[in-house]
């Protein structure tokens, strides 16, 4: 079973081994330091591969144009 964490950011849970920061899910790693970013694919509300729910933090949806 993957390890799950809450990242800090934008407070979604995802699965710690598919992002490449601590306590930042995929996407917000992405957004904040452009690391690479997960390829998602949802299904019941959750990216099957990284489990990010699709919450957007204020200071990125702001700040980033290419977050939807």
């Amino acid at each position: 079973m993957l390890e799950k964490s809450t990242c800090a950011e934008c407070g979604s849970e995802y699965y710690t081994q598919m992002s490449a920061l601590a306590e930042l899910c995929p996407n917000c790693a992405h957004h904040l330091y452009g690391h690479q970013n997960c390829d998602h694919e949802f299904k019941n509300d959750r990216c099957e591969k990284c489990y990010w729910d699709g919450s957007v933090s204020d200071f990125i949806k702001d700040r980033a144009s290419d977050y939807l």
